[in-house]
């Protein structure tokens, strides 16, 4: 379902021609999409409206889905909802061919997970069902053991494997991120397997996340990848209205973040004792010097012990690029698409602002009902392209 190729845009210079995962011009013609859920694997009809966050890494998926209880086959009446133990749920959606006749292989899956809550309205005559992608299996299971000199890729496989996840894994050559020696097989009994995941993919610069039935603990996605394009172009003389492609726009700046991030992380040997810091961008804030009117960097303060120098200098740069991605943000409302996904690279164009940039989707909500058909809103920030060329405190 995903079509990418080069997208003719009417406007002129770099953008008369662009790669594009969507066409932002698309001529509005009637949609058709369909939607699907499946109950423990069986696909259940009686669904009024479903709503899926796809967000960034790190997290775990959501889903909400309605039904009418009076729609549901007697065998999954409400007494049958109230003793289930675990419940599976599988929401689809696409355009098929024939929107009156089709099966679940012409659409796509958008999140398969378990239920955490369930909620019977009996004036309404309504289930409702709430819960989240399989990555729930690692966030609710603490750490209970140690792993003795294990590299990130071999533990991510082994709690995938565990959980009957399949690993898509890249093979990494340090343990466990970079521990001293003395920590090579000390963890937390605290915490989750989720939170031991993310903490070796943020030190590997990698990313965790959960497709499906898939444990995914790879790289970052490349910032060249083919971008989902939004084209605003303003009212003219024969126009007087805009175009865009969706239904609404609105863009944030956090002034907070514009004025420079300093991010420090200190940490210490468990074996010599000896402490130290960094601080990325190198050097440390500093304050208004005499004859300065602007305000000192913000410093954003982190202490995380064992590492080395260089994990920590690894560590404040990747913490560094989460806090300053914040100062621009995107929103907007959209018709529904299966093209868009959390992570990708959004190109805004023609609003004629330093707002036209490169954003990344961190929260894609879709919502499909009978009433509404189906549409999804996102979320995306990114760094201004000023503050990514500066050093702060230098």
């Amino acid at each position: 379902m995903e079509a990418r190729g080069c997208v003719r845009l009417p406007v002129q210079g770099e953008y008369a021609e662009m790669r594009a995962t969507n066409n932002p011009q698309q001529v509005a013609e009637a949609r058709r999409p369909r939607g699907m859920v499946k109950i423990n694997g069986q696909i259940m009809p009686g669904w009024i409206e479903w709503e899926i966050d796809n967000n960034t890494f790190y997290q775990a998926d959501t889903f909400h889905v309605s039904f009418a209880l009076s729609m549901l086959p007697s065998e999954f009446s409400g007494n049958w909802w109230a003793k289930q133990r675990t419940i599976s749920v599988e929401v689809l959606a696409g355009f098929p061919v024939d929107p009156e006749w089709f099966d679940a292989s012409e659409l796509d899956s958008l999140i398969y997970g378990n239920v955490d809550e369930i909620e019977i309205d009996q004036v309404r005559g309504v289930l409702e069902l709430h819960g989240r992608d399989l990555t729930s299996l690692l966030i609710d299971t603490k750490v209970t053991e140690e792993f003795r000199n294990k590299r990130a890729w071999e533990i991510a496989t082994v709690l995938a494997e565990r959980h009957g996840l399949k690993p898509v894994i890249t093979k990494t050559d340090s343990v466990t991120g970079g521990y001293y020696e003395i920590d090579h097989s000390r963890f937390q009994i605290q915490q989750s397997e989720w939170d031991l995941l993310t903490q070796e993919a943020h030190k590997e610069r990698f990313v965790v996340y959960v497709a499906g039935k898939e444990l995914h603990f790879e790289p970052r996605p490349s910032e060249g990848a083919v971008p989902y394009v939004l084209q605003w172009e303003a009212p003219t003389a024969d126009n007087a209205s805009p175009n865009f492609n969706g239904m609404r726009l609105s863009f944030k700046r956090a002034l907070t973040v514009a004025k420079g991030v300093v991010v420090k992380v200190s940490s210490w040997n468990p074996k010599t004792k000896q402490k130290y810091s960094v601080t990325y961008p190198s050097g440390h804030a500093k304050g208004i010097s005499p004859g300065q009117s602007s305000p000192p960097a913000t410093v954003y303060p982190f202490v995380r012990p064992g590492l080395t120098p260089e994990k920590a200098m690894q560590l404040a740069e990747a913490y560094h690029q989460e806090i300053t991605q914040h100062e621009m943000k995107l929103l907007a409302d959209l018709p529904g698409d299966n093209l868009l996904k959390a992570g990708m690279p959004i190109k805004m164009i023609g609003s004629g602002m330093e707002f036209d940039q490169t954003y990344y989707a961190d929260s894609v909500v879709r919502r499909m009902s009978i009433e509404s058909g189906y549409a999804m809103s996102v979320t995306a920030k990114n760094v201004s392209p000023d503050l990514a060329d500066s050093v702060v405190g230098g």
